[in-house]
């Protein structure tokens, strides 16, 4: 008779093995994942994953990472990102990844998670509420294209100092968009396995570079600080490295965009992450101060309202804007706009041609919408 234990919580004493079955399917080499994404799988943190178990074996994963968004100068809004879905290949097909992640959706649901973010297969999660979500630049940077020199600073290789993390964390602190970190979660992310990270110094001037290493075509996985030093790390890379190639990946809106264009043989604008809106007046509250920032920018603001709220939700959210600014308020009537939580998610966050007809009918949404967000490679689960 089959036995099924599951879905749970993994127990210290299971870690291991489940770790095993990880590794086979996404790191191929014993310990990988725990060395690639050491900020998702630390031995310390069980509680951040759940197994099914069939038989005595663990056949089936899904972590699910607390992460603290930052939105702008002061906003903060819980976004737990959705890790290593996967089910041994013997055992698909009865439904252990539905059940563990309807297992992590309620448990969002009682921690008041606002927000849940992944990285997979858009068809494969579409049906419990991700969506495609926000947008990164990528630029394409080669030897003949990059016109950019070596600064008079100096360039030196991140070891895991402390002088080092906290240089670190006060250059990615100044990001208005970026998962927090804490000295730990820093020292562990600019640890993972597979990325190097430079630092450039001049005068007061600081800056730096984090970049995969296992290839003549590095990708920029995370950088800060002055543009010139940026500039004079990557004439370092280009001088110093056998580098066929580099490829940036950046925030929409971020003041280093110009330069990384410049410099750039080729560049695209692609989807960034999915996104799945668990608590849509948490959302609009902690990005109301963007909304408000771009409505004042419009040209001659007129006045209204309008109410949204998310399928088979008893209670909706109101946006009021005036020419003083938007103002976010509960609503518990029919709203003038109710959508699931998906396709939420795109209007929210989406390109901005999702839902132009909707658009066209309430110009508030076209000024505010997309809200921007970034989560930086080096913290993706």
């Amino acid at each position: 008779m089959t036995s099924i234990d599951g879905p749970r919580l993994v127990r210290p004493d299971e870690f291991d093995e489940m770790m095993s079955l990880l590794d086979r399917y996404f790191a191929y080499e014993r310990g990988g994942m725990a060395a690639r994404l050491p900020h998702a799988y630390d031995e310390a943190t069980p509680e951040n994953h759940a197994i099914v178990r069939k038989d005595g074996d663990i056949v089936s994963h899904v972590g699910a990472i607390p992460q603290t968004l930052t939105v702008g100068e002061e906003n903060e809004i819980e976004c737990w990102g959705v890790s290593g879905v996967t089910t041994d290949k013997r055992h698909r097909g009865n439904g252990y990844m539905t059940q563990l992640l309807e297992f992590w959706l309620d448990r969002m649901a009682e921690e008041g998670v606002a927000l849940a973010d992944l990285g997979g297969n858009r068809q494969r999660y579409a049906h419990f509420g991700w969506e495609q979500a926000g947008r990164e630049h990528r630029y394409t940077i080669r030897e003949r294209s990059f016109e950019g020199s070596t600064g008079a600073g100096t360039i030196t290789t991140y070891e895991g100092g402390d002088e080092q993390v906290e240089t670190l964390r006060e250059l990615h602190g100044d990001e208005p968009y970026r998962v927090s970190r804490g000295r730990e979660r820093s020292r562990t992310v600019f640890g993972q396995r597979g990325l190097e990270t430079l630092l450039y110094e001049s005068g007061g001037d600081t800056a730096y570079l984090s970049l995969t290493r296992e290839s003549r075509e590095r990708t920029i996985t995370e950088f800060g600080g002055a543009a010139q030093g940026i500039e004079s790390l990557i004439a370092h890379l280009f001088s110093a490295y056998d580098v066929d190639s580099l490829t940036a990946i950046v925030p929409p809106r971020h003041p280093r965009n110009p330069e990384f264009r410049r410099h750039s043989r080729s560049w695209s604008v692609s989807e960034h992450r999915k996104l799945n809106v668990r608590d849509l007046r948490t959302v609009l509250t902690c990005f109301a101060d963007q909304m408000e920032a771009r409505w004042l920018r419009r040209a001659g603001t007129p006045s209204g309202r309008v109410t949204l709220s998310l399928e088979a939700e008893s209670e909706g959210v109101e946006l009021v804007y005036d020419q003083d600014g938007i103002t976010v308020e509960a609503y518990d009537g029919a709203p003038d706009v109710r959508r699931e939580r998906g396709a939420m998610a795109g209007l929210l966050f989406g390109m901005p041609d999702r839902e132009a007809e909707l658009k066209a009918d309430y110009p508030v949404f076209e000024t505010v919408f997309p809200l921007d967000f970034f989560i930086w490679p080096t913290d993706r689960v």
